[in-house]
């Protein structure tokens, strides 16, 4: 199949490129058709750790797998960095974009995008994740008030905000708190209880808490009254809060449940999916953004190819790289991350 497959790289899937490299200076190309992550979704309606996951390099938009996308998950048994066939069964299945980044671990806090920093594609949060309330049957006897709740508050502290109301409306970043009497509170923050808290009451009505990371949501049960306590703000910084001992990044986000390892991360492979109780779940991720992907349009000058049979596109038998940090993009370079795997 390969025109010349001495030219294509025998690197695996997910490693970066070191110094002695054969494909170190080799010419990469940015890709000129639209790149895209998208996931086939093969089972429950939603993304989930079933659902294969690919890089989709088409000039027609991101609605059907093609010849030449990349897995970047394994399917059935195809690794992941393989590509798409003609032939095979995940061609021509239907695509679900994705709105996502590629990001990093920032190991050793060099606050640089360093060669052992493993590297995630990472999920926007463009679906909204409630925080389900426990049900009209919780009961508020024998719960001690929360102390961050005044009784005699002002109206200054509790003011009405509009509940949410889903309308298939997606926001990057905001998540969805539900409480018992069916009020949905829209917030940019990750959330520390899973299910509302009793609080105490506020003028004869019971208030319920959920904590975040980043503030506590109060709310008055059969209103539109909330109250926002901010967290205090620790002494590192403005950037972080502080609540129950725990740090919160303003800046960052967290690895979640699902993500996909597109580099080896403490002895967990590549084209591997986060899942619950996997030592990088929850890990903070650095800020910066290697690639940024949404629903609709993506950010793909950092991902470039090596045109392995020299035809002057992209297509099944070339080398794709993320091609970061190096300062010359029109050549591999070292700490390059590899998207592909060998040609078989």
């Amino acid at each position: 199949m390969l025109a010349n497959p001495g030219c294509s790289s025998e690197y695996p899937f997910g490693t970066k490129v070191l110094q002695a490299d054969a494909d170190v200076g080799r010419p990469i190309y940015g890709i000129s058709a639209d790149a895209s992550v998208g996931y086939w979704d093969t089972g429950t309606p939603g993304y989930d750790e079933t659902d294969p996951v690919y890089l989709h390099i088409s000039a027609q938009g991101c609605s059907a797998t093609r010849s030449g996308d990349i897995r970047l998950t394994s399917f059935e048994g195809h690794p992941a960095g393989s590509k798409i066939e003609p032939q095979d069964d995940d061609s021509n299945q239907p695509l679900t974009p994705m709105a996502a980044t590629i990001r990093y671990l920032n190991l050793h806090g060099s606050q640089a995008y360093d060669l052992e920093d493993p590297v995630y594609l990472h999920q926007g949060a463009w679906n909204c994740v409630d925080v389900q309330g426990a049900g009209s049957a919780m009961t508020y006897a024998d719960q001690d008030p929360d102390p961050h709740l005044d009784k005699e508050a002002s109206a200054s502290d509790f003011a009405e905000r509009l509940p949410y109301r889903d309308r298939g409306i997606f926001i990057a970043g905001a998540r969805c708190i539900s409480f018992t009497d069916g009020y949905k509170l829209l917030i940019s923050d990750r959330f520390i209880d899973v299910a509302p808290k009793a609080a105490g009451m506020w003028r004869g009505l019971m208030v319920e808490v959920i904590h975040g990371l980043k503030a506590d949501y109060y709310h008055a049960l059969g209103t539109w009254f909330v109250k926002i306590s901010p967290a205090k703000m620790n002494s590192e910084g403005s950037d972080k809060w502080a609540y129950d001992g725990g740090v919160a990044f303003s800046a960052t986000e967290l690895i979640c449940t699902n993500d996909i390892r597109l580099s080896n991360s403490g002895g967990l492979a590549a084209g591997t999916k986060v899942v619950n109780f996997d030592p990088d779940q929850n890990k903070i991720v650095a800020s910066q953004a290697l690639v940024s992907f949404s629903a609709e349009n993506t950010e793909a000058a950092r991902i470039g190819y090596f045109d392995a049979n020299g035809d002057g596109i992209y297509d099944y038998p070339d080398d794709v790289y993320l091609n970061f940090p190096g300062s010359d993009t029109s050549s591999v370079a070292v700490n390059n991350l590899r998207l592909s795997g060998p040609i078989p």
